[in-house]
């Protein structure tokens, strides 16, 4: 290989290895969703409102979240839900597909748990992380 030849292939190493440009802070929430529970010891009811804070109309959605451990999803409303251990994810059905910016759709779920247990960590709707609260 000539000495030409190596330097090129170290830049191409170098250039592969370097951000192409410098990174930059996520873009502010597209949505905030609110949780509250009602229940006991064993069984709870959970209302989730997600509140649409961009300026773009979201057309179709999809929320996921995780249910602390010894919480158990039983089945929920509102949305075509699905689960995978702990892993919950709700679509958006046609009727409530569309949230236009600063408006909401609530969907609710039920759940074996203690009420007062911990919270889901995140949410996330269409892979954007929202504020919580």
């Amino acid at each position: 290989m000539s000495h030409g030849s190596v330097a090129a292939a170290a830049g191409l190493a170098a250039a592969l290895l370097m951000p192409a440009a410098p990174a930059t802070a996520e873009d502010a929430p597209i949505c905030h969703v609110g949780y509250t529970t009602n229940g006991d010891a064993t069984n709870f009811t959970a209302r989730i409102v997600i509140t649409n804070t961009s300026r773009y109309v979201i057309n179709g959605w999809t929320l996921r979240f995780t249910l602390p451990p010894g919480q158990t999803f039983r089945n929920g409303w509102e949305a075509r839900w699905e689960v995978a251990g702990q892993e919950v994810t709700s679509h958006s059905l046609a009727y409530n597909s569309v949230v236009d910016s600063d408006r909401s759709v609530s969907v609710g779920f039920y759940a074996t748990g203690p009420v007062n247990g911990p919270r889901p960590a995140q949410f996330r709707v269409n892979d954007h992380l929202c504020a919580a609260g």
